[in-house]
């Protein structure tokens, strides 16, 4: 049972979601009218997760979202925001794990609150347990928090985002390089931090930011555990590329393309922090053939997908790419009713590997669970055009 608490200043939009909420025994609503109410319910229950609008008079929903995260840091925090209020979407994305379309049915709200309780579990009680022999874990990079800060201002410019990169030279050094390579694609040399950010976006750009400063501070230990930092980079990026395009909606799309793009990011973390047991889960694999995650979990008793998410979820990143992380090898587990951001990384992911000719673990039972398996062969030709791609330019 989901203990949630829905927080609206009209109190005809509570009494809407009381009544379609009824037929949803797995959750136990609580409605407040107003921000004050709602801290009230907090303080007199305890919730899984709260549900804000964006716009109320006196205390607003990212304040409210922000007194919740420092009060009650264990509730999952969503707010509703309608889809052209993108300045209000900006300061939301600070405070909350999710970003809803506002109006949201009952069923798609469940769904969402669902997911998010079972990724919050995975990320907590039984993760911890499992995780007391991985002793330090990489921070939160200083850049990527300037960043986020910096782009919750709608007034933001490509300008103020180039200087705040390159304050780290070899982080904007990383990511020319990255910008350059055959994975993106891009017709000229592109030498200035400003036409990167021009290029490929600000949101873009502040997520590379993450990846290279993980990668990059890490590279040279993993590499001595027998851990190719080359090879995985290429193969997040054509798995980011594949997820993106597998997509419709854009903003999806960009969260698949973030998330492929850290989807392994938890076999760093274990190559660096563990590489012993790291260097016996790859040489079990080698010689038995067995998938990676499956043989980690024996000899580990955590896989780097949960690691990665862990890692993830604890800087804060939105919910959709840990969730997607978490479950890129089991996206059924994600309890998607829909083909959503889990279930096209871990496709992307299993086209790649097929594209490049290397075993894969095609989710096909899932795929038809959502009833999606008519777009495979659409969705295959995606990934051999993106390797194909890659490799003619790489050649060039």
């Amino acid at each position: 049972m989901r203990r949630i608490l829905i927080v609206d200043d009209d109190q005809n939009i509570l009494d809407r979601y009381r009544e379609s909420l009824l037929k949803y025994r797995e959750i136990r609503p609580t409605f407040a009218l107003g921000a004050n109410a709602a801290l009230q319910e907090l303080r007199n229950l305890q919730m899984d997760v709260i549900v804000s609008d964006m716009h109320m008079p006196g205390i607003d929903g990212p304040t409210l979202l922000e007194t919740v995260k420092e009060e009650y840091p264990d509730v999952v925090r969503m707010i509703l925001c309608g889809p052209a209020d993108h300045e209000a979407i900006f300061a939301a994305l600070p405070v909350s794990h999710q970003v809803l379309a506002k109006p949201s049915d009952a069923e798609t709200l469940c769904n969402v609150i669902e997911r998010a309780c079972r990724l919050r579990a995975l990320l907590t009680d039984s993760l911890l347990k499992r995780m007391g022999h991985i002793e330090k874990l990489p921070s939160l990079p200083a850049v990527y928090s300037e960043l986020m800060a910096v782009m919750a201002r709608p007034d933001v410019s490509t300008q103020k985002i180039s200087r705040i990169v390159e304050r780290d030279a070899a982080m904007a050094a990383k990511i020319l390089r990255l910008v350059n390579s055959a994975c993106f694609g891009v017709s000229r040399t592109i030498t200035r931090l400003d036409q990167a950010v021009s290029y490929l976006g600000m949101e873009l750009i502040k997520n590379l930011a993450l990846t290279v400063h993980v990668f990059a501070s890490l590279e040279k230990t993993a590499m001595r555990s027998g851990f190719s930092f080359e090879a995985q980079q290429e193969r997040s990026l054509l798995t980011a590329r594949v997820a993106r395009r597998l997509l419709s909606d854009p903003g999806k799309a960009q969260d698949a393309f973030t998330a492929g793009l850290l989807h392994e990011i938890g076999n760093l973390i274990l190559a660096v922090c563990i590489p012993a047991k790291f260097n016996a889960v790859v040489e079990a694999c080698r010689v038995t053939g067995r998938p990676q995650h499956e043989v980690e979990i024996e000899i580990i008793g955590v896989s780097h997908a949960e690691v990665g998410a862990y890692l993830l979820g604890l800087w804060g990143l939105p919910y959709p790419i840990v969730e997607a992380v978490a479950y890129h090898h089991n996206p059924g587990a994600a309890v998607e009713k829909v083909f959503d951001v889990p279930s096209a990384v871990s496709l992307a992911a299993a086209l790649v590997d097929e594209a490049m000719g290397n075993p894969s673990s095609m989710p096909k039972a899932h795929l038809e669970s959502l009833n999606v398996m008519e777009k495979l062969p659409r969705w295959t030709a995606i990934a051999q055009d993106e390797v194909q791609m890659m490799s003619a330019q790489a050649v060039v």
